[in-house]
């Protein structure tokens, strides 16, 4: 048996899902994140799994998702993607600092993954807090920068050149979330990826290349990133790849 209950932090609406009869229980916390155009009840599979495991887990509506979603269309929020991003990591903070507060997180025993969107916001989250102990990231990407330009290289010229100012201000806000940029944050920290080689949303290659920057200049802060590579796999995770997402977070949260 699992519990889920539904609550709103501010501006975030969560589902919060834990272990049957110990909803009250200072627990191992995994937040989960979900990808663009989804929503938290998108990644209720995983969550149960979690559960079912002994870990409390935290769904977030990111911004403009779910019950934060209004009458937009997404096709209209493209550029508002990256802040979207940016505002999920802004917000973990305080949310994970409300339920430490209620006796409810274990800040020794905190975990983050994410699919897609999520496991971008998966790799910023840690990039930013030093106290997340381990992170899965589930086809996203742990080089912001570089794959911010890669879709503005996808864009009409024309187009580029009217958001060049934003643009610009957006690649640089995003350095300081930017694993490449600062793979010393990791610390050590385990950190797992998952990713597919013929993924065409969020290229494999930026994975592949964080994987081979870090293992021709390793240090002890990147010793424990590891990959799963799925061979002409697309933008989709297995539920191989959820149920080994569990495996990790037992083998360093528990």
């Amino acid at each position: 048996m699992i519990s889920i209950e539904e609550r709103q932090f501010g501006a975030v609406s969560t589902l919060i899902v834990t272990p049957g009869g110990q909803e009250q229980t200072l627990l191992p916390t995994v937040f989960v994140y979900h990808g663009w155009t989804h929503r938290k009840e998108s990644e209720l599979m995983l969550a149960n799994f979690l559960a079912k495991a002994g870990f409390r887990v935290v769904l977030p509506d990111a911004k403009y998702h779910g019950k934060r979603h209004g009458s937009q269309m997404f096709s209209e929020l493209m550029f508002e993607f990256w802040q979207i991003v940016m505002q999920s990591v802004d917000e973990f903070g305080p949310l994970a600092a409300a339920l430490q507060a209620e006796g409810l997180v274990d800040p020794e025993r905190l975990g983050v993954t994410g699919t897609s969107m999520g496991g971008i916001t998966t790799d910023a989250i840690l990039a930013r807090y030093p106290n997340v102990k381990v992170g899965v990231d589930k086809i996203g990407s742990p080089m912001p920068v570089a794959f911010a330009k890669w879709q503005t290289s996808q864009l009409p010229q024309s187009i580029q050149e009217r958001y060049q100012d934003q643009i610009e201000t957006t690649l640089a806000d995003l350095a300081e979330y930017d694993l490449a940029l600062n793979a010393e944050r990791l610390a050590g920290r385990p950190l797992h990826f998952y990713h597919g080689t013929a993924d065409p949303m969020v290229p494999y290659q930026f994975t592949a290349d964080f994987i081979t920057q870090i293992t021709e200049d390793e240090t002890p802060a990147t010793k424990q990133v590891t990959l799963t590579t799925e061979n002409n796999g697309q933008h989709k995770v297995s539920d191989e790849a959820q149920l080994d997402t569990v495996t990790f977070m037992q083998a360093h949260l528990k």
